[in-house]
């Protein structure tokens, strides 16, 4: 991702940029020109900024500081953590693999959570036939509905404590 680029800019503090008939923050609008006579290849639909920018499947809020997983693709992925934790069901590894995945990414917003992996991990380890079926046993499941549980009540991640800041003052 070589040209991703985060920053900071002031509401309204904007410039209109040409070739993409649009107005976008007054520092990114110089970085693309800067890319423009450098020869640097960007996209428009990779010029995203506002209150809140979806990256990576997350919504970050700069301003309140936070990175939460949107309420639609959180309750899918409860959805899919319960389904799976049901009594007295196997699944394949392929199908361990894929839910630990997805908790694994939804850790960013999530991170105190990491330990609803353990007992995924360890029903998991030495095994390598993508179809073997795997019991869903009670260590398991209770870790699981443990993560759905404690991710259903989470609004996300606080990355700092928010303070008074000027970006303008010395």
């Amino acid at each position: 991702y070589i040209d991703d680029n985060c920053s900071f800019a002031r509401l309204g503090d904007v410039k209109y940029y040409p070739p993409y008939k649009r107005y976008f923050p007054t520092d990114q609008t110089k970085l693309l020109a800067l890319w423009d006579e450098i020869g640097l290849p960007h996209e428009e639909r990779k010029q995203i900024y506002g209150p809140v920018i979806p990256f990576i499947g997350f919504d970050v809020n700069p301003n309140a500081m936070t990175i939460s997983i949107n309420d639609d693709r959180k309750r899918d992925l409860i959805n899919k953590v319960r389904d799976f934790a049901k009594a007295g069901k196997r699944r394949s590894l392929k199908d361990f693999q894929s839910l630990a995945g997805h908790i694994n990414w939804s850790l960013a917003a999530f991170p105190l959570l990491k330990p609803a992996l353990s007992a995924v991990y360890a029903k998991m380890a030495g095994k390598s036939l993508p179809m073997a079926s795997i019991r869903v046993n009670n260590a398991v499941r209770n870790e699981l509905l443990w993560f759905a549980k404690h991710a259903d009540d989470s609004d996300g991640i606080f990355l700092l404590k928010s303070i008074a800041w000027d970006p303008t003052a010395d």
